[in-house]
């Protein structure tokens, strides 16, 4: 550094202390306010600057659902810029443009070329679309620059006066957002961005603007930038001393700097594997999910989906992390998403017919030998109710019956007068309050039909929406996984993302490996829904039904206060199972999936290749840690449809040599034992066998990956 009119800090070669040695003497010497630029002095890009458009373009193509390519949206900006530009300095002003008033223009050539999608409808909220993107690239690819930060936090504890001056096309609530995200807006007294004022460091009358409002000399304030131009010159021909900041490292980065290296595989894979916590049980479900999610929203933009609404009860996390991918990718929901509380027992009833035109089918093809009470509680029927129906017409309440729907214990309840008033009259009410419920959420379904998004995996209660609707409304359901096609309409669509039984998608055996981890990891933080009431309705209900009341609807075709009740069955097992062993592993799903978001951005709005994805997950199905499966022992849910019972994977068997010989001899002569519906892990260990799941492991993965 040297004391001549033009004063240099060189990043790397001198040291901070040396810096703030010097700003002490210039506060001494009269300088009363200390000025920063931002981009490069403070903050440096990981990618070449003007690159950030092109990113920015990339997410405008997704926001269009990719009608237009990012190189043709690329190449309108530069020409709109340049016509902005042009205009402004035509009319006295900066050869600057301002993004709040490039979005006019550039909605009114995109409605030229694509017509009035529903994306362009609104010229708001466009706007505020195309200023949160730029604002999310760019806090993606910025870093701080922490040689010069300190610099700045020193001043602050000197009590010295800091000003932030940049030009620069976003206004400064947008702004803001990049500055806060850097944590450094406490260290700033005042905030000046060009966009906001329509006058520039560049022609030096951001400057003048600034001695004005602050009530100072140019004299009195100190620039440090690192535009030659806009931080020295300028300042200078105002009389305003400064401090010329250089950056060679970055200066060589950027020059050296392709667009090929952000897609490069070999640093695609590191950026995203380096994303994802190291740490914990099933660390790999993270980019699973994240994979999932992204191929989610790819999905749901190309059919220029509106709405979607998410299904209880995994639905609730997995719209957490629709909503974070949107916020991180568009800084805000481009698809707007909702979440309602059902279950294959709360929506059950309301979707049935009149008793006489009824069969149960979709109760009795999954579910052949139930009991009475299996029955009845899958109506939703009150334990109490149900014993006491069964105890009227004299069938045994919890005997297990052969093809019950066949039986005489069944055409009896069937023939119960009292069953058919109950029946009928709950049906009524609540398919009732369930679309009272639905309604409530805001959307024109009978007019754009419904997308419903959940873990999977027969659809039942997208099936339960589409008769309680009557099949008057087309219906798309998209999961996880879908296993079995069961009722296939033509307005009642289904689709796995991750597996599907209906059409191929690659390593169907990874993913379909062991579903029950997708169902526990995606675990709720409140109960299973449980019906839609009425308060009157509710106060009537018998004493047992252990229901909570989760929301309150408003119902105003009823009466002025009318309401509808959405209520859960809070289980203590269930909450303590959450609070104990989900939600620490949710966030840190939660945690990993944000920064995948950004590695997305980082990597040029690209991912891994679909194998890479099945490979991590692989790796927790095939290959688990024995940690990993003591977890999973631990883990239990409730079954509440068709079976009511608790399911856990507990394998604790204490097995002789010579059983544990006899199962691995049955196990050799028919493998599929390790395929009946639980992980094979879990199976391995009931048999006496854990030994053998690492060479079983390893064959699948081989077989997956050859």
């Amino acid at each position: 550094m040297t004391r001549e009119r033009l004063t240099t800090w060189t990043i790397g070669q001198d040291r901070p202390e040396t810096v703030c040695q010097y700003l002490g003497q210039q506060a001494e010497a009269g300088v009363q306010y200390f000025c920063f630029d931002y981009f490069d002095t403070l903050v440096v890009r990981d990618i070449e600057p003007e690159y950030s458009k092109q990113l920015a373009a990339r997410l405008h193509s997704q926001l269009l659902n990719n009608l237009i390519p990012p190189e043709q949206l690329y190449a309108l900006r530069q020409q709109l810029e340049r016509e902005l530009c042009e205009q402004s300095q035509a009319l006295g002003g900066e050869l600057e443009f301002y993004l709040h008033t490039f979005a006019s223009p550039y909605r009114t050539a995109l409605q030229q070329e694509l017509g009035n999608i529903p994306a362009l409808e609104d010229a708001a909220r466009f706007t505020q679309q195309i200023l949160s993107i730029e604002t999310v690239v760019e806090r993606a690819v910025q870093q701080p620059c922490e040689e010069a930060i300190r610099v700045l936090a020193w001043l602050r504890s000197q009590g010295l006066a800091t000003v932030l001056i940049s030009d620069f096309y976003l206004p400064s609530p947008w702004f803001l957002v990049m500055v806060e995200s850097m944590g450094i807006r406490q260290y700033f007294d005042h905030l000046y961005i060009s966009a906001d004022h329509g006058v520039a460091k560049s022609s030096g009358r951001l400057y003048q603007q600034v001695c004005t409002e602050l009530g100072c000399l140019p004299g009195q304030m100190l620039m440090i930038g690192d535009n030659l131009t806009s931080d020295v010159t300028r300042p200078d021909d105002l009389g305003m001393p400064s401090l010329y900041l250089l950056n060679p490292c970055q200066k060589a980065f950027y020059e050296r700097w392709q667009p090929e290296m952000l897609g490069e595989s070999t640093r695609l894979r590191q950026r995203f594997g380096e994303a994802v916590s190291q740490e914990g049980v099933f660390k790999e479900i993270s980019s699973t999910l994240w994979y999932f999610t992204r191929r989610l929203l790819e999905t749901l933009q190309e059919q220029q989906v509106q709405d979607v609404v998410f299904f209880s009860k995994e639905g609730e996390f997995l719209k957490k992390l629709f909503d974070r991918m949107q916020a991180d990718l568009f800084g805000c929901q481009v698809i707007r998403s909702h979440y309602l509380l059902v279950s294959r027992k709360a929506t059950f009833l309301a979707s049935l017919g009149p008793l006489g035109e009824e069969d149960f089918s979709r109760l009795f093809a999954h579910y052949r030998d139930i009991a009475p009470r299996d029955f009845l509680l899958s109506l939703n029927f009150e334990e109490s109710l149900a014993r006491s129906l069964c105890a009227e017409i004299g069938i045994d309440y919890e005997l297990r019956v052969a093809n019950l729907a066949e039986s005489q214990e069944f055409a009896r309840l069937l023939a119960s007068t009292s069953f058919q008033q109950i029946y009928e009259e709950r049906r009524q009410q609540q398919r009732s309050n369930f679309l009272v419920y639905l309604g409530s959420l805001g959307i024109a379904y009978e007019q754009e039909g419904l997308t419903i998004i959940d873990v999977g995996w027969k659809g039942s209660i997208q099936d339960n929406v589409y008769h309680i609707l009557e099949g008057r409304v087309d219906m798309q359901g998209f999961y996880t996984g879908f296993l079995i096609a069961g009722e296939a309409q033509a307005r009642n669509q289904k689709q796995g993302l991750l597996f599907d039984t209906t059409r191929p998608l690659p390593h169907f055996n990874v993913y379909n490996n062991n579903r029950s981890l997708f169902e526990m990891m995606l675990g709720a933080s409140h109960g299973s829904a449980d019906g839609y009431f009425t308060p009157e309705q509710f106060a009537s209900l018998p004493d047992d039904h252990q229901r909570e009341i989760r929301e309150r609807i408003k119902d105003g075709n009823r009466s002025e206060n009318g309401e509808v009740l959405v209520v859960t069955l809070d289980l203590p097992e269930e909450r303590r199972l959450f609070a104990d062993k989900i939600k620490p592993v949710q966030e840190q799903i939660f945690a990993d999936a944000c920064r995948l978001n950004q590695a997305f951005l980082r990597s040029g709005c690209s991912l891994p290749e679909p194998e890479w994805f099945a490979r991590r997950h692989a790796r927790m199905v095939f290959t688990p840690t024995s940690e990993e499966i003591d977890f999973f022992e631990r883990l239990y849910h409730l079954e509440n449809f068709g079976v009511f019972e608790y399911t856990d994977f507990c394998t604790d068997t204490n097995l002789s040599l010579k059983e544990r010989w006899h199962n691995f001899v049955n196990m050799r002569k028919n493998p599929a034992i390790l395929e009946m519906g639980t992980w094979p892990p879990i199976i391995l260990r009931r048999l006496g066998l854990d030994f053998y799941r690492h060479i079983n492991g390893y064959r699948r993965f081989r077989r997956e990956f050859s």
